[in-house]
């Protein structure tokens, strides 16, 4: 967002002297999950007696949308009247004074609320963003007042907004990305950070405008990562662009990942001559920057800490990463914005009560988080085990096991169902290996091969080997066998809790319930479980058994309504009063 829009409004020293004394006293304790769920609240409630007017009010809207507010209120009727009436003949949008990070947001409102119903209006914003993109590939204001100008703040939004358009099915020539991309490498500092003006401004000309910033920084990674995924979704991003142990590690032997979510529809219809290495080459060098900068209170953070935060929500959204450096960077946020929220539910920083509002409550209900699909296939998390010393390799690639119980680095040849006799009688030293070989096996090669292993995999969820419980329990949840849901259930329970989470993750698989009971997949996620840092053990402990007897409870509720015919009691009935 362009820092000059964000500026209007009126700056109350009040609140500024009790950011002070907070930034003073130190950090707060670790933010729970019912603070977080109240804060929200709190500021839904400010956003919606806004009505989302005046220049904020479509990232008002955009926001309260976002954290779950109601997308048919009268207040966002209006506001989409207000945007519709915009567009001339429903296909020429013509903007009021904020140009195109006004045209950004209100496409984005568009897309949130009903992306098919307001299709025609949201291609008429494409239209005007795609004429206003400057030939440099960046975007500016109105005009292009001088050669070469762009605003990396602008640039941000208009790119956001036309991911959202990509994301309706919207055509986004490549050329669009690409000429984006290639501006923001070329404006790159050596740094590797990014600056809000990266030109050689004659008129106006602001020195702060040309220092790297930790705002600008963050803008500029999430927009070329925004760019890569639109343009090279299908490849990889090169692993050290990532920072070192900030993967998001959901579950145990397998991230769990929503099978009924859609794959992005990809718009990008002629390749690109830019190849993805030169955007991963600027990616690792502004993450570096980012994660080396991260939790500095300078004065450019302490203007713009809100419209900073929800930028570092959209990076780490993008990457999948839980901490930029040693840095969680949610806990950390959490932590700065439920001191400096006001009584009525608002945020006050550089750009003014209600557009800061809207961008930590964007933060706080990961607005971007929930739009980023993720892939099909399933990233294997052996690393986690690893760290845990139970040796399993972190690249889980083709394997095979001899006949000795080690692991060569091939494919493997023999059925799934060999690997579980395997696992069964491998020594304990063996047991990582062979865990792999039936993880890759199933995952990458042959998952139909668990359908009928379930009589083998119900002995191997008894063994006295952790390990093995938890292989088996990875491979219960899918073999497609719904009378396993018992063995799963009575996971749940066992002592070991790495195991309880296993269990828990196959149950939402198996059942088709990516949500499933209502209660945190999880049990060892800190932030899920509403626990923190200081949580002491006796607490931790104390959750952790509460959470193992709703969940089982809920868990049988579910597979009594769903169980196999032959297990209801109605056909017992029957079948004995035939006798």
């Amino acid at each position: 967002m362009s820092r000059q829009i964000l500026g209007t409004g009126l700056r109350q020293l009040s609140v500024a002297f009790v950011l002070l004394i907070s930034w003073l006293c130190g950090p707060v304790q670790s933010a729970d999950k019912v603070k977080i769920d109240a804060a929200i609240l709190k500021a839904q409630q400010f956003l919606l007696q806004s009505r989302f007017t005046g220049g904020s009010g479509a990232i008002a809207a955009l926001a309260y949308v976002k954290s779950g507010g109601d997308k048919h209120s009268p207040e966002i009727d209006l506001l989409v009247a207000e945007i519709s009436r915009k567009i001339e003949s429903n296909t020429r949008y013509r903007p009021t004074s904020n140009h195109n990070y006004e045209a950004g947001v209100d496409l984005m409102v568009l897309e949130a609320i009903d992306a098919e119903a307001y299709r025609p209006q949201m291609e008429a914003i494409v239209n005007y963003l795609i004429q206003s993109q400057q030939p440099n590939g960046s975007w500016f204001y109105d005009r292009q007042i001088e050669p070469d100008c762009g605003d990396t703040s602008i640039t941000q939004y208009s790119l956001m907004a036309l991911w959202a358009a990509a994301r309706a099915g919207i055509d986004v020539p490549t050329e669009v990305w690409e000429r984006a991309a290639r501006w923001h490498i070329d404006k790159q500092r050596d740094d590797g950070g990014f600056v809000y003006h990266p030109f050689d401004r004659k008129l106006y000309n602001d020195p702060e405008h040309h220092k790297t910033t930790d705002t600008m920084t963050a803008a500029g990674t999430s927009s070329l990562l925004i760019i890569r995924r639109m343009l090279f979704d299908d490849v990889e991003i090169v692993p050290d662009v990532r920072p070192a142990d900030a993967k998001r590690r959901f579950g145990v032997l397998e991230r769990f990942i929503d099978e009924k979510q859609t794959v992005q529809k990809r718009t990008v219809k002629t390749p690109p001559s830019i190849k993805p290495a030169a955007i991963d080459k600027a990616l690792k060098e502004s993450i570096r920057w980012i994660g080396s900068h991260f939790g500095e209170r300078n004065p450019n953070h302490e203007r713009w800490f809100a419209y900073h935060i929800y930028t570092i929500e959209r990076v780490a959204a993008l990457l999948d990463v839980v901490k930029f450096g040693s840095h969680d960077w949610y806990d950390e946020g959490a932590d700065e914005l439920l001191p400096r929220q006001a009584p009525d539910g608002s945020w006050m920083d550089h750009g003014g009560p209600q557009a800061s509002t809207a961008m930590a409550l964007m933060f706080l209900s990961k607005a971007t988080t929930t739009i980023v699909t993720p892939k099909k296939k399933v990233t294997l998390v052996g690393g986690g085990l690893q760290a845990g010393g139970r040796g399993l390799p972190d690249q889980l690639g083709a394997v095979k096991v001899k006949e000795d119980g080690s692991v060569s680095a091939r494919k493997i040849l023999g059925p799934v169902d060999n690997l579980l006799i395997e696992l069964e009688r491998s020594s304990d030293a063996k047991v990582a290996d062979v865990q792999a070989a039936v993880v890759e096996a199933v995952q990458l090669d042959r998952p139909e091969e668990l359908i009928g292993k379930s009589d083998r995999l119900r002995k191997l969820a008894a063994d006295p080997r952790g390990e093995v419980r938890r292989t088996a329990f990875w491979a219960l949840g899918r073999s497609g066998d719904i009378s396993a849901a018992k063995l799963l259930i009575q996971g749940l329970t066992d002592a070991d809790p790495s195991i309880v989470r296993e269990a828990s993750l196959a149950l939402c698989i198996l059942s088709r319930r990516p949500d499933g009971c209502g209660l945190p997949i999880d049990p060892l996620d800190d932030t899920q479980m509403g626990l923190t840092e200081e949580s002491s053990a006796d607490e931790r402990k104390e959750k952790l058994e509460k959470w193992k007897a709703e969940s089982k409870k809920r868990w049988y509720d579910w597979y009594m309504k769903n169980r196999p015919y032959d297990e209801r009691d109605d056909r017992t009935s029957l079948k004995q009063g035939s006798k």
